[in-house]
């Protein structure tokens, strides 16, 4: 019988203090249930590891042992693999949407049961995300910090991106054409939902399903910093789609452009800029979860 194993893709600037603490901790449970641990920090050295063993014998999982980067970097690198989470970055939004505590061994018992989810998974041109992405302000003061990012980050991290976003951005019109052309809005912002997690509990659209194999869209439609601010207080209590100036639309999929490009993000990343299209892969993503795993409706 084939030896049980998992593949751990720690990210580097998680290897020190508490972080390192809860590795050991993930490595030596999984051990402790029989399935042999793999841990890399190099991530190309890893991807060639798992492709030639898995021609023998596929892992039990790939643990993405980091934050939502490092989740999306796992998924895009091993779209056929079962997923597992060790959230150690500073949000950890898809582990808080599943109910993963920062533990190595509740993560590793997690994995023994063997629970798994299939939700869907978006594609911004060629590279997958999972949670949600954006176009427009927010998506700016992303790309302001991975400027001067270094090492971790914390909430501070984001003061003098978001000052010297309010001072620049311009403010650029989209254009968005939803479904192949089926119909086209324009807008000044737009966040892209799949799993209703936000940083700082924002909750853009709370009703969206994370297999229903469509795309919630929010369209702010108001220019200018003022109205922005607006719409963040709106978020905060919950109004914001009941405005006027706000619109909520589900698609398949998404092609935005702009006269000059706009930033994006995805899953608090920065992702490049527009044009750029977006597209659902209907409950495209395998994850591990806590046991019993959520019911999916068929």
């Amino acid at each position: 019988m084939s030896e049980a194993w998992a593949a751990i893709q720690r990210n580097p600037i998680s290897g020190k203090g508490d972080r390192a603490a809860l590795i050991m901790e993930l490595v030596q449970h999984l051990k402790q249930r029989g399935i042999r641990p793999r841990l890399f920090s190099n991530r190309e050295r890893m991807q060639t590891y798992v492709e030639e063993r898995t021609r023998d014998t596929p892992p039990v999982c790939i643990v993405a042992a980091g934050g939502d980067g490092t989740v999306q970097d796992v998924v895009n690198r091993y779209p056929d693999q079962r997923i597992a989470v060790l959230p150690l970055g500073t949000e950890n939004l898809l582990a808080r949407y599943l109910g993963i505590p920062k533990s190595g061994a509740f993560v590793a018992e997690m994995i023994k049961q063997g629970a798994c989810r299939e939700i869907d998974v978006c594609q911004l041109d060629q590279r997958k995300f999972v949670l949600m992405a954006s176009i427009g302000f927010d998506a700016a003061v992303v790309e302001n910090l991975a400027q001067v990012r270094k090492g971790n980050i914390s909430y501070l991290s984001y003061l003098k991106p978001i000052f010297r976003t309010f001072y620049d951005y311009p403010f650029e019109s989209l254009l968005i054409s939803i479904d192949d052309g089926a119909e086209e809005e324009t807008a000044y912002h737009a966040i892209i939902v799949n799993i209703p997690a936000y940083g700082l509990n924002l909750n853009f659209s709370p009703d969206s399903v994370d297999h229903d194999g469509m795309l919630d869209l929010i369209l702010f439609r108001r220019r200018g910093v003022f109205s922005m601010l607006l719409y963040l207080w709106q978020i905060v209590r919950g109004t914001h789609l009941t405005s006027k100036h706000v619109q909520k639309i589900q698609a398949r999929s998404l092609r935005i452009q702009a006269t000059r490009p706009v930033p994006i993000q995805t899953d608090g990343d920065s992702s490049g800029l527009t044009p750029a299209e977006i597209r659902v892969i209907p409950r495209g993503l395998k994850l591990i979860v806590p046991c019993p795993a959520p019911s999916i409706e068929p």
